[in-house]
């Protein structure tokens, strides 16, 4: 057997995926390092080489970088600890300025890079109110590990649960929750999900906060039967009179997926109030709601003052992938008319209770895909149209780009949480008449690579 090749390297600067690009002195040969910060001295293993990369791990840290710190958290990688480390977040060894500044070169890469749009305007990154303890959703799974049950959050590029007793981006409320949970499990005996064989019961946990320190909890299960259910509920609710609603999500399926289409009421409140800035907003446990509140508004104020950039008028808008209506809402006062579009059907009925909940008159929900919406739309589209996009990561499909290509769309507003494919779509619409104005990047994943931004596109 081979000895490992050990290699002594600089980290130069991040690359999109998280991880930092480092060379050893000297050499062109680029390695990826998770959890290295730029400036660092390393001494790494190389796992994986390729004829133009290689992929490596920290085995010690020899001289730290400028931007580096000490992660609060005990589940992150840190350099010689032994253990599995969290692979929830993997920047907390970056100080937070230094995030928010790499965050920005991120996108420009990505425009660069894959777009091949590297003279747009990017701003700087717009940092997060809270960047600890932030998370209002969270998705725990169980396990089991030498007959013990475990809840907590993989470890990186794998499904091996790193038990946790705390978690640094989490409320306080979201973790006791879990622990509790985890222990009522143990109690009941109930049988674990297991994803190699899909036998077990208890899949994954869910908890929504909001900033009143209210709760929904939800157990994922993979059928629809609940043993001892009443009595789970009342040791609950005992436990946490924060708790006002709980819930049963199935999901059935042998897969990844956490969340199946069926959601049970077993006690208590079917959403959860929540409010940001001045709109108050139900969210039932399943529909979209931005993961940071207190930096959503940043976000939608981005997103609105790009609607409205150079005081350009528009007929009407349509708001793709819209949620519980949180952005159609808060774009209400720029167009005489907002159409928001989204598939959760529970998600559109929140939409419709959120617009009467704020007085808001001139928006309109459409319970559907877009590849399907929007063609029944077009024909009812006249004069000058606005479009804000905020897809999933996976950005917007072939068939919704060649869609917004429509000749009333005058002006597209993105808001993507993944670079590299707004990267991909802009190229796109930059191809098919539009032009790239200008880039927003805002910070909802403080102490993660993940960045979300607002492009706006308008019809040359």
């Amino acid at each position: 057997m081979a000895s490992p090749e050990i290699a002594t390297v600089v980290a130069e600067r991040m690359a999109p995926e998280g991880e930092a690009i480092a060379r050893v002195p000297g050499s062109a040969r680029v390695i990826f390092v998770p959890y290295a910060v730029p400036g660092d001295k390393l001494e790494v293993e190389i796992l994986a080489a390729k004829s133009s990369f290689a992929r490596g791990r920290i085995l010690r840290l020899l001289e730290p970088g400028p931007e580096r710190i000490a992660p609060p958290c005990p589940h992150h990688f840190a350099p010689g600890r032994g253990g599995l480390a969290c692979g929830g977040c993997d920047w907390q060894q970056l100080a937070y300025e230094a995030q928010l500044r790499h965050k920005r070169e991120l996108v420009r890469d990505c425009l660069s890079r894959i777009g091949k749009l590297g003279q747009t305007d990017v701003a700087a990154t717009i940092p997060s109110p809270q960047p600890w303890g932030y998370r209002n959703k969270v998705q725990i799974p169980f396990g089991k590990e030498g007959g013990r049950i475990t809840a907590g959050f993989y470890a990186a590029g794998s499904h091996k649960i790193v038990d946790f007793k705390t978690c640094a981006v989490q409320p306080e409320l979201s973790v006791r929750i879990a622990l509790k949970v985890k222990e009522l499990a143990g109690m009941f005996a109930w049988p674990i999900y297991e994803e190699d064989s899909g036998r077990g019961w208890l899949r994954h946990l869910f908890v929504r906060t909001n900033s009143e320190g209210k709760a929904l909890a939800a157990l994922v299960t993979r059928t629809t039967e609940f043993p001892r259910r009443e009595e789970f509920v009342a040791l609950m609710r005992d436990a946490f009179p924060e708790i006002i609603g709980m819930h049963q999500n199935v999901q059935p399926l042998k897969t990844s997926v956490i969340l199946g289409p069926l959601w049970k009421t077993t006690w208590g409140e079917r959403s959860i109030r929540e409010k940001v800035g001045r709109f108050k907003f139900l969210v039932s446990p399943g529909a979209f709601l931005q993961i940071n509140t207190q930096a959503a508004e940043l976000l939608y104020d981005a997103a609105l003052a790009a609607a409205k950039s150079g005081g350009e008028r528009f007929e009407q808008a349509l708001d793709l992938y819209c949620g519980a209506g949180t952005l159609t809402v808060w774009l209400a006062s720029a167009f005489p008319r907002v159409t928001g579009i989204e598939e959760n059907h529970d998600a559109v009925k929140d939409a419709w209770k959120n617009a009467e909940l704020n007085g808001i008159k001139n928006v309109r929900f459409s319970s559907g895909r877009a590849e399907a919406v929007l063609p029944r739309l077009r024909g009812g589209l006249s004069g000058r149209i606005a479009v804000v996009v905020d897809p999933p990561r996976m950005g917007l499909s072939q068939s919704v780009l060649r869609l917004l290509t429509a000749p009333p769309i005058k002006r597209l507003v993105y808001v993507s949480c993944n670079p590299a494919t707004f990267a991909r779509d802009a190229a796109f619409l930059c191809g098919s008449g539009f032009k790239l104005s200008s880039v927003q990047p805002v910070d909802l994943f403080p102490q993660t690579s993940h960045v979300e931004l607002v492009g706006l596109l308008d019809r040359k």
